[in-house]
C-alpha cells in the first residue's frame, strides 16, 4: 500500500511541475523566500533550485528580470492587502493610530526586503513603478478612510501639503525604513515613534496659514 501511495504522490508532483500556473507561482514564491532570507537579489540558478525546477524553466516563464520582479511585487501586494484588517473610523484617535501602525509594522517588516530591491529597479521598470505606485495609493486611501472623522473639519486636509500628506509621510514605509535601517531602532521602538507622530499631527491645532 505504501508503494502505491508513494507512486501517487510522485505522480502528483510531476503533474504539478508540468502545470504552467503552478510553476509560475512556485518561482515567484521562491524569489520572495530568497529575498526575505538574504535581503539580496538572488540568481536565477538559486531561484530555480529553491523552486525545484531547471534554470531554463525560469526563462520559459519570465522573459527577463523585470517580469519576474513585477510578478513578485504583485504577489506580495495581494498577500498584504488580503491580510489587512480594517481599522474602524469610529474608534478614538489614539486607538486608531496604535492599531494602524501595529498593522503596518506587520506589513512593512514583510515587504521591506523586496521593496528595497524594487526601488533600485523601479526607474527602469514601468511595470514595477505601476505596482509600487498602486501600493502607495492604497496606503494613502487607507489613511484617509481611517482618519476621515479627524480630517473632515480640517480645511483643505487633502490638498497638497495638507494634513493627509503629513499623515501619509509619517506612516509611510520610507519613514519606517529610515528608523529601522538608518537609526537602528527595533520594530517596537519604530512603531512607537511613528504612532506618536500620528497622534501629534492629529491632535495639533489647525495652522492659520502663517509661517
Amino acid at each position: 500500500m505504501s508503494e502505491t501511495v508513494g507512486e501517487d504522490a510522485g505522480g502528483t508532483a510531476r503533474r504539478r511541475r508540468r502545470d504552467p500556473e503552478w510553476t509560475y507561482a512556485t518561482l515567484v514564491d521562491a524569489l520572495l523566500q530568497l529575498v526575505a532570507e538574504s535581503g539580496r537579489e538572488p540568481t536565477r540558478k538559486a531561484i530555480a533550485a529553491r523552486a525545484g525546477v531547471s534554470e531554463r524553466t525560469v526563462f520559459v516563464h519570465f522573459a527577463d528580470r523585470e517580469a519576474l520582479y513585477v510578478a513578485a511585487a504583485r504577489r506580495q501586494a495581494e498577500r498584504w492587502r488580503a491580510h489587512a484588517e480594517p481599522v474602524p473610523p469610529g474608534w478614538p484617535t489614539a486607538r486608531k493610530a496604535a492599531a494602524l501602525l501595529a498593522q503596518r509594522e506587520r506589513m512593512y517588516e514583510v515587504m521591506t526586503p523586496i521593496r528595497r530591491i524594487g526601488l533600485g529597479l523601479e526607474p527602469d521598470s514601468p511595470g514595477l513603478r505601476e505596482v509600487m505606485t498602486a501600493g502607495d495609493a492604497w496606503f494613502r486611501a487607507d489613511l484617509a478612510e481611517v482618519f476621515a472623522p479627524e480630517l473632515a473639519p480640517v480645511p483643505d486636509a487633502d490638498a497638497p501639503g495638507g494634513l493627509l500628506d503629513a499623515l501619509d509621510a509619517a506612516a509611510s514605509w520610507a519613514a519606517w525604513d529610515h528608523l529601522r535601517s538608518r537609526r537602528g531602532l527595533d520594530a517596537t521602538a519604530t512603531r512607537t515613534a511613528l504612532t506618536r507622530t500620528l497622534r501629534a499631527l492629529l491632535d495639533a491645532p489647525v495652522p492659520d496659514g502663517t509661517d
